[in-house]
């Protein structure tokens, strides 16, 4: 499994895993060397060791040329730690995902130094931090770290500034699918679907609609994608789940219901997507608990996407792909006695994929 950055509870900051080893010498991170990789991998740096800084530094490697940063943005952020002492790799994001992290006061109270070199670079910016400010786990207040402690060096590259909703050409009332009667943002935030009455029987095969058509990245079956949704049953038309109110729910299309996959496939970053998903293609008639059984609408607002690793990818095939073995072996079991055939046939089971819940939206 590749190693992980972990954030503290606050959803701010790196977790420091500072050494209270003594004899360190005085560094700054101006005299690191920092080879960035283009960010396409993680980075590697060179530095004498022990390192160590007597207060929290922050070093600019390079600009971007993207958008500006403000309070309320939400910014997708590769970084990799390096252990002070012998300045060795601790963990990467490129191995998994990018910190999400929004900018606002939170970030400023408990990170000051973070939120400052966000708020005055640019998107693709690169940036180092190191402090000897100690984390503690267990809620307390943070503290120094002995004199000369070695202290880690971090390395940041801001790499997107997702959308705060869909955006681009609007689909006109009149011309979406007779099945959806209106959508709307309520004042508390929660995204509202309402089903028409007469919509008919349930869909038998995937639909897929532009409400909004954006102008961002084209979206690749294999992408990490960050979303705002709402979901309801096409049975009854009732929610069951959603975050319209609440952050951006980020996923790799590798690893939600083929509904999902299928119908955000192809789609842009910036567009407000309808989907209508037969059984099949989401959780089947008879699920596993908690997840909803039937034909499912779901409303897509997609506020970011790119590449998901290909880590990442290669555990999500060989997941499926142990899937796929235990349902043959199941076939090629002795039959079920006469009466227990009225259940749902094999092929309605949840897909491989609705058995990731971290990745499945309806969970």
């Amino acid at each position: 499994m590749p190693k992980k950055i972990v954030l503290t509870t606050a959803g701010i900051v790196l977790s420091l895993a500072l050494s209270a080893c003594s004899g360190g010498s005085d560094n700054s991170l101006d005299k690191v060397s920092y080879d960035l990789k283009d960010a396409t991998a993680a980075p590697s740096v060179s530095f004498a060791t022990p390192f160590s800084v007597g207060k929290t530094e922050t070093h600019l490697i390079s600009e971007g040329d993207g958008d500006s940063v403000k309070d309320g943005d939400t910014l997708l952020i590769q970084a990799t730690i390096f252990d002070g002492k012998e300045a060795k790799e601790l963990g990467t994001t490129y191995e998994s995902k990018p910190l999400m992290i929004l900018v606002g006061e939170k970030l400023k109270e408990n990170a000051p130094e973070l939120y400052s070199m966000l708020t005055e670079h640019k998107v693709g910016s690169s940036f180092s931090y190191s402090t000897n400010v100690v984390s503690s786990e267990s809620g307390a207040s943070p503290s120094t770290a002995p004199a000369d402690s070695p202290t880690n060096v971090e390395v940041y590259t801001v790499v997107q500034k997702l959308l705060p909703e869909a955006t681009g050409k609007a689909l006109d009332k009149k011309d979406w699918n007779k099945a959806l009667e209106s959508f709307d943002i309520a004042d508390s935030g929660a995204g509202v679907i309402k089903l028409k009455d007469d919509r008919g029987d349930a869909p038998k095969e995937l639909v897929t609609q532009d409400l909004i058509e954006g102008s961002g990245r084209t979206v690749e079956s294999t992408d990490q994608v960050y979303v705002k949704y709402e979901g309801v049953r096409w049975e009854d038309g009732k929610s069951f789940d959603g975050n319209y109110n609440g952050d951006p729910l980020d996923i790799s299309l590798g690893g939600v219901i083929k509904g999902w996959k299928e119908g955000l496939s192809g789609h842009k970053v910036g567009s407000r997507v309808l989907l209508i998903i037969p059984p099949e293609l989401a959780y089947g008639e008879k699920p596993a608990s908690g997840a909803p059984s039937g034909a499912l609408v779901f409303v897509v607002d997609i506020l970011g996407a790119m590449p998901t690793p290909e880590a990442v990818i290669a555990q999500q095939k060989a997941a499926e792909e142990a899937h796929q073995k235990a349902e043959e072996s199941k076939s090629d079991e002795t039959p079920a006695p006469a009466e227990s055939k009225t259940e749902a046939p094999t092929d309605n089971e949840p897909t491989p994929e609705a058995s990731t819940p971290e990745e499945s939206p309806a969970q």
